[in-house]
């Protein structure tokens, strides 16, 4: 769990920094290209992407430390499901 947890808070903590770093850098400017702008936003959906699934990552392994690894990486999920459920 501390592997999932600690790549996922580096995932988020680089990619805010990137997204803080680039809109810092691209307001500093007046974006008149249109490909400029472009890249801008691609960067900037790019790192939205990558905060986002940091976040389901640690999600992740919240919900894997309180169930345990067994019952969310098991192949036998289903079936653990439908025994509990009678």
């Amino acid at each position: 769990m501390i592997w999932i947890v600690s790549g996922a808070l580096i995932i988020i903590f680089f990619s805010f920094r990137a997204y803080i770093n680039n809109r810092n850098y691209y307001q500093k400017k007046i974006i008149r290209d249109q490909y400029t702008r472009l890249y801008f936003y691609l960067l900037q959906g790019a790192n939205i992407v990558l905060i986002i699934s940091g976040l389901l990552f640690l999600m992740l392994a919240i919900v894997s430390h309180v169930n345990g690894f067994e019952v969310i990486f098991s192949s036998e999920y289903n079936y653990h499901l439908k025994m509990n459920s009678r």
